[in-house]
């Protein structure tokens, strides 16, 4: 997945939940936070930031803060990114590091009373539930997800479960939006419930999957597997 028209900045300080001020080649310029976390060890004044430029009249700021260079590793923080390079590589193989291979996708398709990322149908011909989340938060060289607390999170595990119950393959997608860690948990501290609730669709069959990404100021790939515990 790859950005047109970026420009490397500062990040200068955030204004509220989804604006930032950066510093681009001398001005502060406003741009769109796309991501809904706490970010407060990538969102540091001086860092270098990746903003990418729209010329949409319509909106607010002209640019997106899409990727921070956190001590010299860039992490992508655009929310949108972790489905879009799943469907991408969906699209370009139907294989996705960790899971089986599809006949055919679908995203955003309904279950239940969820909405799941993805829908896909087995060499087999059976359903299989792909839901992604994107995981930004590393400390120690672990990353860890949420950073912020989430229900909607604990809704979809849930609705995984019940998939597999009723003899469909699921799997709970981690995509972390870096390159330089090696394994991932969940912020239990930060998210009990749903901490509890992967451990129960784990029991019944979801498959729980992280995947590390190569990251730089305007493209983001899938890269390989790490150990989920």
């Amino acid at each position: 997945m790859k950005y047109a028209n970026f420009h490397l900045a500062r990040f200068v300080k955030k204004i509220n939940r989804f604006t930032v001020i950066c510093d681009l080649d001398g001005q502060d310029v406003e741009a769109h936070l796309k991501n809904t976390g706490r970010n407060h060890e990538l969102l540091v004044p001086g860092y270098e930031v990746s903003l990418v430029f729209s010329d949409n009249p319509n909106r607010k700021t002209s640019y997106d803060l899409v990727a921070v260079n956190k001590l010299g590793h860039w992490v992508n923080v655009d929310s949108q990114a972790p489905n879009a390079v799943v469907k991408e590589t969906l699209g370009n193989s139907l294989v996705v590091p960790g899971i089986q291979p599809l006949q055919r996708f679908k995203p955003e398709t309904k279950l239940a009373d969820s909405r799941i990322d993805f829908w896909g149908e087995t060499q087999d011909g059976r359903d299989c539930w792909l839901e992604t989340k994107g995981v930004t938060l590393e400390d120690g060289g672990l990353a860890q997800f949420p950073d912020a607390p989430t229900v909607r999170a604990v809704k979809h595990v849930h609705t995984l479960a019940e998939a597999t119950k009723n003899g469909s393959d699921a799997y709970l997608y981690f995509v972390v939006q870096m390159d330089y860690v090696h394994q991932m948990r969940i912020n239990e501290p930060l998210a009990p419930l749903l901490a509890t609730a992967i451990a129960e669709a784990q029991a019944v069959g979801v498959q729980v999957v992280a995947c590390n990404c190569h990251v730089t100021p305007d493209e983001m790939t899938l890269n390989e597997l790490i150990n989920f515990y």
